[in-house]
């Protein structure tokens, strides 16, 4: 027959227990705190997903209030002057008037497309990211090369908005900002990645002061973008100093399912 197990055997040894418990509350403590983390952290991200909406929204009703706004405004004081027959009813006014339709309407037209460009869903991103480019170079002095290679057919649709849109936001910078006289942009895929980098030759910028503003919501371009690239899971980087330009590099994985 089997002895039973002894007396001694059969004991839990106090300290041991108490380690025991002692890790267990320590792996607790470890598991609240990076839940806390993580909720700080999605709320930061939901804030800044939502100044990055007010700053278009803003930027936005500028361009509508200042451009086309005000060139409908004139519009509309040339037709009185024509309703009311007066001495504003001349060829001149009527020319001018038509002048002045013609603007607001191409005005208009390029605000449409900047917001949501057509050909990024008729052409893909490419061809989206070199009409882009010819925007730029003609409505400032800036040259931008565009270098595309290698992406993957057929290219997630939100994945290509977010490149767009990050472009977008870099030449802004880079044109009005900074005052680039050329910027080079490159796509290019890398394995299972999906690579950005655009690099001007602008002013620079002191890093650290950027962040401060984007922090204190005075400037929020370097921060959507980098807000926009965590969403997708992506990595963001920037190098710049004052006087030597700046260069964004983006890192994206190219699975939407690597993300979730």
């Amino acid at each position: 027959m089997n002895s039973p197990p002894s007396a001694n055997a059969a004991m839990i040894d106090p300290e041991d227990l108490r380690r025991q418990l002692l890790q267990l509350g320590e792996q607790q403590q470890r598991l609240v705190a990076q839940l806390q983390s993580g909720e700080q952290h999605f709320r930061q991200l939901a804030r800044s997903v939502w100044r990055v909406q007010e700053d278009e929204r803003r930027r936005l009703a500028r361009e509508l209030h200042d451009g086309i706004g005000q060139h409908l405004t004139a519009l509309r004081h040339r037709l009185d002057g024509l309703a009311r027959g007066d001495g504003l009813a001349t060829e001149q006014s009527l020319r001018q008037a038509l002048e002045l339709c013609d603007t607001a309407i191409g005005e208009t037209r390029t605000l449409s497309r900047l917001l949501r460009p057509q050909i990024l869903d008729d052409l893909g991103l490419e061809a989206a990211l070199r009409w882009l480019a010819r925007q730029f170079g003609e409505s400032s002095s800036c040259h931008v090369e565009v270098a595309v290679s290698e992406l993957p057919d057929p290219l997630d649709s939100d994945l290509c908005t977010l490149v767009f849109r990050v472009a977008q936001e870099a030449l802004t910078n880079a044109a009005k900002h900074a005052q680039a006289g050329s910027v080079v942009l490159r796509v290019s895929r890398r394995g299972k990645h999906l690579q950005l980098l655009i690099v001007d030759d602008g002013a620079g910028c002191d890093l650290n002061a950027a962040w401060a503003r984007s922090s204190s919501g005075q400037s929020t371009g370097l921060a959507s973008m980098r807000e926009r690239v965590r969403l997708f899971g992506g990595q963001f980087h920037v190098q710049s100093q004052p006087g030597e330009g700046l260069q964004l590099r983006v890192n994206l994985p190219l699975d939407p399912e690597e993300v979730r």
